[in-house]
């Protein structure tokens, strides 16, 4: 898997745990309250908890390897620049 392909995964993986979290939050809008369904409204805060750890892990998951893709593209030198210059 290349690190593109990696980056694009870890980046779905994001949206659709987000799209998770904020469904949950959104449940008032259907007329689901804690009042009135106190057992699933408490299983529910506990998995956008646990969406929220994942959203968290990565996010720093994605910043790793961008960065880490960054550095491992070697920036052209100053010879180079100077030679596309001058070929113009």
């Amino acid at each position: 898997m290349t690190i593109d392909q990696k980056i694009l995964r870890l980046e779905k993986r994001h949206k659709g745990l987000s799209r998770v979290t904020a469904a949950i939050n959104d449940l008032y809008i259907y007329g689901v309250y804690e009042s009135n369904y106190p057992a699933l409204m408490e299983i529910l805060n506990d998995a956008k908890d646990a969406c929220k750890e994942e959203l968290r892990d990565t996010h720093i998951e994605i910043v790793s390897t961008t960065k880490a893709n960054e550095m491992l593209q070697q920036p052209p030198s100053t010879e180079e620049l100077v030679t596309d210059v001058f070929e113009e």
